[in-house]
């Protein structure tokens, strides 16, 4: 008996495929799909679209920049479309190309608050505070979330508004109860504005979500400094000094707490080495 001949897929069965491909992470078997698709039918604007969001996976923006471009080419202000062509564009270097689509996709009434975050870091980024304050309160109006809540946090942590800050960092962590860097953000805040000891508690719950965030050791140092309790606060800057040993604020600090435990010959040696180190990144 013969058999009979497999069927032909078609353009829209060949697209399926690619996209279930790429939702599984075979990203190069996905974008062989949907060339195929588009080279039985090239008008398809969402297979073009679908090809760029594969090509940034696959961390190629300059060819997901020009699906992203047919694709709008088809359906000109298309927002989803416009903010993905602004990432991309981000990511080749082009700033203000990216700025250009991201206010594009806003103009055009933007639902989706990818262009809102997105253009707001890149405000943040050069320093436009008032500008991006406004993106990510707009990010947020479209769509609560504790990353939203904790981007607009730093803008005004970076700007020392310590309790707009802490206010921003508590919401992220009411979306969000395992939000680390929230509950973190949230120390530090706590600890500019003096209360040193709710500070600590917020670090520890932090580091019970993390054990990552290697500097929580010398800002609860800090704090225990402050609270006078300088035989903790030395032994977290011990601990701190072993992640960050060049670090001449750790060493000033650790310094401060010998002199006041009364232990001037150690006290001296971090004197000197503070002076002689060199800063080692932020202080967060």
């Amino acid at each position: 008996m013969n058999e009979q001949p497999e069927k032909t897929k078609t353009p829209a069965e060949i697209f399926c495929n690619g996209h279930l491909c790429e939702k599984n992470g075979q990203f190069e078997e996905a974008r062989k799909a949907y060339e195929m698709g588009l080279g039985f039918s090239p008008g398809q604007h969402p297979w073009h679209y679908r090809l760029g969001c594969v090509l940034m996976k696959m961390d190629q923006p300059a060819g997901a920049e020009l699906s992203f471009r047919k694709a709008l080419d088809l359906a000109p202000g298309t927002e989803a479309y416009l903010a993905n062509l602004g990432v991309c564009l981000d990511r080749q270097g082009r700033r203000d190309d990216a700025v250009r689509a991201y206010r594009r996709a806003i103009h055009l009434g933007a639902k989706n608050p990818v262009a809102y975050h997105n253009l707001g870091a890149i405000y943040a980024e050069e320093g436009r505070v008032a500008e991006a304050i406004d993106a990510f309160e707009s990010a947020i109006a479209l769509e609560p979330d504790a990353e939203g809540y904790h981007n607009l946090g730093l803008v005004h942590f970076s700007g020392n508004e310590f309790v707009r800050a802490l206010n921003c960092f508590e919401q992220a962590v009411d979306h969000d109860a395992n939000f680390a860097m929230g509950h973190y953000f949230a120390g530090l805040c706590l600890m500019k504005n003096g209360l040193y000891e709710e500070a600590c508690g917020r670090f520890e719950h932090a580091q019970s979500l993390n054990d990552h965030l290697m500097r929580i050791p010398f800002h609860m140092g800090v704090c225990l400094h402050k609270m006078e309790r300088y035989e903790q606060a030395r032994h977290k800057l011990s601990t701190a000094l072993e992640f960050f040993p060049e670090d001449g604020r750790v060493h000033y600090q650790l310094a401060l707490t010998c002199d006041a435990l009364g232990l001037p010959q150690e006290a001296r040696l971090h004197y000197s080495q503070a002076r002689a180190a060199r800063k080692q990144g932020p202080l967060y």
